[in-house]
């Protein structure tokens, strides 16, 4: 409990809590419809709907929602490790699962998108992405994604090394390899930014902001 109350501090520039909604961004990494069906693990349907109504809560707070997607119509940079593997994947997701999944779509709205080419694999490698951040002075990022040894741990280290305050929502993200997302949670995401359930960091955060 005294985590969370620490996370929410509002006199405190380091965590989430201080930063208004108009400051902060939920990020929803990699939810292809294949990568949530048959790559990203047993509890990806999970980290969806969390994911889901991560974005539900976040638009009715004045939150900022970004989908981070792969560009399956791109090649990778010249001197990427595994190029033919990578095309090999993007060609499956054309030609079965490269869109977004629904759920995250769910009741339209301003949400934004940003897509990389495949090989980068930290979001903010995204074309245009991290102007958009400085331009609307977004300071907090909370992750979520698929999957958790990936693009959510990779756009962590990038993100916290950009000077962002950084927030992995732990059952929003899954991985493939069992045991694989508790070590990241735990011995990883948890020591360079802040890891909390969704309910926690709704509630933490609402809380903070409302001056309770």
């Amino acid at each position: 409990m005294t985590k969370h109350i620490t996370m929410f501090d509002t006199a405190d520039k380091t965590t989430p809590g201080h930063y208004e909604p108009s400051q902060t961004a939920l990020l929803l990494l990699d939810f292809h419809t294949l990568f949530v069906r048959k790559v990203g693990g047993q509890e990806a349907p999970v980290a969806l709907d969390t994911a889901a109504k991560m974005r539900t809560w976040a638009k009715s707070h004045g939150i900022w929602v970004i989908h981070g997607l792969i560009d399956v119509n791109a090649t990778p940079f010249p001197t990427c490790k595994g190029a033919d593997r990578l095309l090999g994947i993007a060609a499956t997701l054309r030609s079965n699962g490269a869109e977004e999944h629904a759920k995250l779509s769910e009741g339209g709205g301003d949400d934004v998108v940003f897509t990389r080419r495949p090989g980068y694999v930290s979001a903010l490698k995204s074309p245009g992405l991290e102007d958009f951040l400085q331009k609307n002075g977004i300071k907090s990022l909370v992750l979520t994604g698929l999957s958790t040894s990936g693009c959510v741990m990779r756009t962590a280290v990038s993100a916290t090394d950009a000077e962002y305050v950084v927030t992995t929502i732990s059952d929003g993200c899954a991985d493939p390899t069992e045991g694989t997302h508790d070590i990241m949670i735990r011995n990883v995401l948890g020591q360079m930014g802040y890891v909390a359930t969704a309910s926690e960091f709704q509630e933490g955060y609402t809380k903070a902001r409302s001056g309770m």
